[in-house]
């Protein structure tokens, strides 16, 4: 299962590689986009979010330079708790 999220890009940063301290293997820092999301409140309130959304190396060109625009990413997911999904539409 995907899902989109939607949001103007803020910037976008490398992570540092990751060396394990069990076998020494170092695996490569990733690109992340930071997407500053609106959710609205019951309230009528906006409430705005900064999110770090890692993508694979072959869509970095598709993301850099586009700080201040709307992009979305098609995005899987993974939680340490359990996710609730709802209909919006």
């Amino acid at each position: 299962m995907t899902v989109t999220i939607e949001g103007k890009m803020f910037g976008g940063y490398l992570k540092p590689d990751f060396t394990s301290k069990e076998t020494g293997e170092v695996t490569k820092g990733k690109f992340v986009v930071q997407l500053m999301v609106e959710q609205k409140l019951k309230n009528d309130e906006i409430k705005n979010e900064l999110l770090d959304v890692s993508v694979p190396t072959e869509l970095i060109s598709k993301y850099k330079g586009n700080e201040g625009q709307m992009v979305q990413i098609k995005c899987n997911y993974m939680s340490k708790e359990k996710v609730t999904f709802y209909g919006v539409a």
